[in-house]
């Protein structure tokens, strides 16, 4: 994807900036340390990365499908339009992660800590929330575990 740049009357043509950087994943990969780092559109599909810290990360769009999360710091990442589907995020700390558009259907956030997260547009299908510690998100156009639409938090 390009993104032009109008700038003094020309008009440059540059890369996306939402791409994950390769040295990020390496050091997450390596030390499972990736605190602001960028990892958007990373795949990370069946990763075990247990016990991570990715707090204050750019993980937009990343693909952890069926990944191990088991522990995970993602305090206040960004992680619009992520894929957690079939994940298994127990006791991860999201509180204040933005999750707007997410796919976390069927993933386990037993014991999570989702305080004041964005769930706006994400589809919890089938989702495990035993025990997780939802005060102050947001929920709105969410679909809940049970299929429901919650828009309790809708402005």
């Amino acid at each position: 994807m390009k993104i032009l740049l109008p700038i003094l009357g020309l008009l440059l043509i540059s890369t996306s900036a939402s791409a994950y950087e390769q040295v990020y994943l390496d050091r997450l990969l390596k030390s499972l340390q990736c605190n602001f780092c960028n990892l958007s559109d990373a795949d990370l599909t069946d990763h075990d990365l247990k016990g991570a810290d990715m707090s204050e990360a750019n993980l937009k769009g990343i693909n952890l499908t069926n990944a191990k999360l088991h522990g995970v710091w993602f305090t206040h990442s960004r992680m619009q339009g992520a894929i957690l589907e079939g994940a298994d995020v127990t006791n991860a700390l999201m509180d204040y992660t933005e999750l707007a558009g997410a796919n976390l259907r069927n993933t386990n956030l037993s014991g999570s800590q989702l305080i004041f997260a964005n769930l706006t547009d994400a589809d919890l299908t089938g989702a495990t929330l035993k025990g997780a510690e939802l005060r102050g998100v947001i929920f709105c156009n969410t679909i809940m575990p049970d299929g429901e639409i919650n828009n309790s938090g809708c402005q």
